[in-house]
């Protein structure tokens, strides 16, 4: 994943960018050396020929080279120590002497050309030192080299802020909103985050307005409804008031229904993990769906570490639609999974048909429900990194939730 980062990539180029740098440079420099060297072997045979012809000094000539007499008593010290240069087109053997008659030298980075002849010994100095001929490329070299420097620090510090924007996509991921001062810059990274962090207020302030809409909705038809089961208790035996108590007790239970919904898909939700003992879960179950009778079950002292509530939801809707849907409803242990087992009818459709809010079986349609007991056992079950498998046998309905 390392090698797929965008500042593993930029490092890479930039290396490449330097260690070309350094290759270009290195080679223009040696093709300037190689250029004045030729040059110098060129001056050097043509003032031997002079000499040759004339036996004079050709001091025109020299000044025309832009050459200058070394002093003879620095001769001696800069033949000792200076370095020969053999010519290319000398060269026949890998033992090949200097020409004998004259010669190119180096000596702390100046030239000289040496001149021997029967009549005339000449030691000349190109006047041309290190810095004349070499200055202008390794003033372009550094200032590449600086200018790459810069512009590596600009980027890494304009890509500096992904890091921290992948942290806050994941902090909000969570469900805790991050805090951000607005950039003023106008680069490609700051615009995106200012752009993330302009979505993620529009969110924040539609799920306030979102909860609280829904919780006065809730307030509102819960008033009613609860003034309306009161109603009904005040009516007479009959079958107005049969109607009337199913009519308001589907109302309380879609009401219920929802608010658990709202309150589980709604981001700011944390799941409290903890060991909880099965057994709990089940008489919690039972107490919300008021159910005195024991459920057959092979459970003792198993646990989950699952969050209280959020399970207990899940245990109640599949035992109410367990004993809704079918009858002898059994709870089973088996190596970290639970099986809720009852002899029924198969599924109408498969199972992520009844995963989705609001769906029911045509053969399920008459009976109480909402088509909100599954989807709301799968929204919590993913809360917890879990999964609810389906499978009829025999007769039986088998609902399992599979521990990962």
């Amino acid at each position: 994943m390392f090698t797929h980062s965008i500042l593993f990539k930029l490092n890479i180029l930039f290396i490449i960018a330097i260690i070309t740098t350094f290759i270009s440079a290195f080679s223009i420099t040696t093709h300037i050396a190689k250029r004045d060297n030729a040059d110098l072997i060129f001056k050097s045979r043509i003032l031997f020929k002079e000499i040759r012809v004339t036996r004079e000094k050709p001091i025109e000539l020299i000044e025309e080279f832009n050459l200058v007499e070394v002093p003879k008593n620095q001769i001696k010290n800069i033949l000792s120590k200076a370095k020969h240069h053999i010519p290319r087109d000398k060269i026949r053997t890998p033992h090949r002497r200097p020409h004998k008659n004259y010669n190119i030298l180096h000596y702390k980075g100046d030239n000289y050309i040496s001149i021997h002849s029967k009549s005339i010994r000449l030691l000349l100095k190109d006047k041309l030192n290190f810095w004349d001929r070499f200055s202008l490329p390794l003033f372009i070299f550094f200032g590449i080299f600086i200018l790459l420097i810069i512009m590596y620090t600009l980027l890494r510090r304009s890509l500096a802020p992904l890091k921290l924007l992948q942290k806050e996509i994941i902090t909000y991921g969570e469900g805790i909103y991050p805090s951000y001062k607005f950039s003023n810059k106008k680069d490609e990274i700051s615009l995106l985050s200012n752009a993330f962090y302009q979505a993620v207020e529009k969110s924040k302030t539609l799920i306030e307005s979102r909860k609280l809409f829904l919780r006065n909705i809730f307030h509102e038809l819960n008033t009613p409804i609860t003034k309306g089961k009161i109603l009904a208790e005040i009516l007479d035996e009959g079958s107005n008031k049969q109607m009337l108590d199913s009519i308001f007790t589907r109302l309380a239970s879609l009401l219920q229904e929802l608010a658990q919904m709202e309150e589980i898909t709604s981001g700011d939700y944390t799941v409290d993990k903890k060991p909880i003992p099965i057994r709990e879960l089940i008489d919690q179950a039972r107490d919300w769906l008021y159910i005195d009778d024991e459920i057959n079950s092979n459970i003792s002292n198993e646990t989950m570490n699952v969050d209280f509530h959020l399970m207990s939801i899940v245990f109640k809707n599949l035992i109410d639609n367990g004993q809704k849907y079918g009858t002898q409803l059994n709870i089973t242990y088996d190596t970290h999974d639970i099986l809720f087992i009852s002899k029924g009818e198969k599924l109408d459709f498969e199972l992520e048909y009844f995963t989705q809010a609001f769906s029911k079986g045509d053969k399920r349609s008459s009976q109480q429900g909402f088509g909100l007991g599954l989807y709301i056992v799968h929204q919590i079950l993913q809360k917890h990194q879990m999964t609810l498998h389906y499978n009829y046998n025999n007769g039986l309905n088998i609902f399992k939730i599979i521990n990962k």
